[in-house]
């Protein structure tokens, strides 16, 4: 198979963060992952969906720019994972058009927009993977709005019993979680989630869970992290401050199946699979295609977390040369 021609990967981001959020992303993300693209003589960048312009007044012999340099197919990778925190909210549009503008344009994108969109949505990837040998986690989805009030959505929600875990169907970070243990706290959630529109999907309740962080490259299991979700939400993870111990192990021989099943619904060069326990169930919780590998638990775990990073990129010129290889 021929070499990749790719010399920078690009990152699709909405520019909506504080600067305090920036300095934070910078310094336990996007300093760490410039680096290590480095090493593999990378360029990597962030830019904002209006960064990127098309010139396709002959539609035959389009022209892309970024920032008005010039990129094409064959020199730039573009991560387009669907960016949709309650902040960055006014850009989905943008996204979800401009990723679908870059796929028709010939770029190669590691995560495919159709696939994109069904990970950024709790309900949407509960449906994808129905048939999961380790079930995902029992999942309502409801409506939030002006009308939120009229209970119209008590149906849906008959087969959970309280107390439930109530969440953003399209957040992530633990934002927005919620424990509720009445009908008339839901009323209470459900109506400030009204406010922004904000859809929601309600969970089982499991306190003090054990969470299992799986890493798959080329659909290949590349490394295991495990330990405790923490809080009363049961929200807090190593990334955000957890204090009881996360570690690296070795992937539980249950979970291959599941794996397996995963790799074959989403076909993608990098994803990560969470699994939730409460000590005698266990669930597949949420797949990301963007999920950060754990720095700064020991010197050896560092290591892990730095080839595993090294081999996403190396994932991503495979997927590359093989998607040029195809066309050509």
């Amino acid at each position: 198979m021929p070499e990749s021609t790719v010399r920078r990967v690009c990152w699709i981001y909405p520019e909506r963060a504080s600067a305090h959020q920036r300095a934070y992303e910078d310094r336990a993300v996007w300093d760490t992952l410039r680096s290590l693209a480095k090493n593999l003589s990378l360029e990597l960048s962030l830019h904002k969906p209006e960064d990127v312009s098309v010139d396709a007044t002959d539609p035959a012999r389009p022209k892309v720019y970024l920032k008005g340099e010039r990129v094409t197919p064959e020199d730039t990778v573009f991560v387009t994972m669907l960016w949709s925190l309650p902040h960055q909210t006014q850009d989905v549009a943008n996204q979800l058009f401009l990723y679908t503008v870059l796929e028709r344009l010939g770029f190669y994108l590691p995560m495919p927009p159709r696939l994109s969109y069904i990970v950024a949505d709790k309900m949407a990837t509960v449906l994808h993977l129905a048939g999961s040998p380790i079930p995902p986690m029992p999942t309502v989805k409801i409506g939030t709005g002006r009308d939120a009030m009229t209970g119209h959505y008590d149906p849906a929600l008959d087969a959970l019993d309280f107390p439930v875990l109530v969440k953003p169907a399209n957040w992530a970070m633990g934002l927005g979680v919620s424990v509720v243990h009445n009908v008339h706290d839901l009323r209470g959630v459900i109506g400030l989630a009204g406010g922004s529109e904000t859809a929601l999907v309600a969970q089982p309740y499991i306190a003090n869970p054990r969470e299992t962080r799986v890493y798959v490259v080329e659909g290949q299991v590349r490394a295991v992290l495990s330990g405790w979700k923490e809080g009363y939400c049961g929200m807090v993870n190593r990334t955000i401050g957890a204090k009881r111990q996360w570690a690296y192990a070795e992937l539980p021989e249950r979970m291959l199946s599941t794996i397996a099943y995963v790799a074959e619904r989403l076909p993608t060069p990098y994803f990560t699979v969470d699994f939730i326990s409460d000590g005698e169930r266990e669930w597949l919780s949420e797949v990301e295609f963007d999920g950060g590998a754990a720095f700064g638990l020991d010197e050896d775990s560092d290591r892990v977390a730095a080839e595993m990073v090294e081999d996403r990129f190396r994932a991503y010129l495979a997927g590359h040369a093989a998607r040029t290889a195809a066309a050509s």
